[in-house]
């Protein structure tokens, strides 16, 4: 194990069947320039050599594996990630994503010097498409800071990386196996709704991220339409759960995505002409 002082960030990287790319996203933890990390592999009952490529790197103390056994969805591996999660911050990384070298370094430095209500901070990302076997660099994903929960509520991108305050996870009950996407669907939504109701968002205005674009995305309509029910009904839960104030307005993005598209504050006496719109 190198030094560098007691870990305060995990790396919890939640993988199902990604072989091919997981050499990859793990590197790019073993390249940070910062040594005070941990890392945990959560293998999502893959049936290919995952949890095998995975387990290839306990020669480092720094990295522990959890195999689930069973495919449970992303949001549920994540939830059993958390009882392993013993540092102040952790990220998530997907297992077919790549950090860039100074991503925990600059989000720490973020979370450290932020206000103490801080719960999370993102940053932008650079997009990469595989074309004959190579990665070529596509366009960057920008985010941005958040004025309050209902500005994140209306926002449409994810957001990545997605650096968590452990302890503000835990206080809203983590990843929560929700009646509507069940743990497998929007789960970074809404941990981030969630979390936007008691803490602060940060965002660090450097690329720290690299998202691959491949084939294997859900691109067909009836998977967009099955989403895009899952997503209103878990926005419409969290409206009711924060009072019902606004009435939410659907628009459809031009890929054939749900998003909010206004909020009408319910008391408002031009809310019949702006549902119009």
């Amino acid at each position: 194990m190198q030094s560098g002082g007691e870990p305060r960030v995990t790396v919890v990287l939640a993988v199902y069947n990604r072989a091919r790319e997981l050499p990859l996203a793990i590197a790019s933890v073993f390249a940070q320039t910062t040594p005070a990390w941990e890392l945990l592999v959560v293998d999502d009952g893959s049936t290919d050599d995952s949890l095998a490529i995975a387990r290839r790197y306990l020669w480092d103390a720094r990295v522990r594996v959890l195999a689930l056994g069973n495919n449970v969805g992303l949001g549920n591996a994540l939830q059993a990630a958390l009882p392993h999660v013993h540092t102040p911050y952790f990220v998530t990384l997907d297992s077919d994503d790549w950090l860039a070298p100074t991503a925990l370094a600059d989000l720490m430095a973020a979370m450290d010097e932020g206000p103490e209500d801080a719960v999370l901070a993102s940053a932008n990302a650079q997009h990469w498409r595989e074309d004959r076997g190579r990665l070529v660099r596509d366009h960057v994903l920008r985010g941005r800071p958040f004025s309050d929960k209902f500005d994140v509520f209306r926002y449409g991108p994810y957001l990545v990386p997605r650096f968590y305050r452990t302890e503000a996870v835990l206080r809203v009950g983590g990843f929560e196996r929700d009646p509507h996407g069940q743990g497998r669907f929007y789960e970074d939504k809404l941990i981030l709704l969630k979390l936007a109701a008691i803490g602060r968002f940060l965002h660090v205005d450097r690329v720290l991220y690299h998202v691959r674009l491949h084939a294997a995305n859900l691109t067909r309509p009836e998977e967009r339409a099955r989403l895009n029910a899952i997503k209103k009904a878990m926005y419409e839960r969290i409206m009711r759960e924060w009072g019902d104030p606004y009435e939410i307005v659907w628009g459809m993005h031009p890929e054939g995505w749900l998003d909010v598209a206004d909020l009408v504050p319910r008391t408002s006496a031009g809310a019949q002409d702006r549902r119009t719109h």
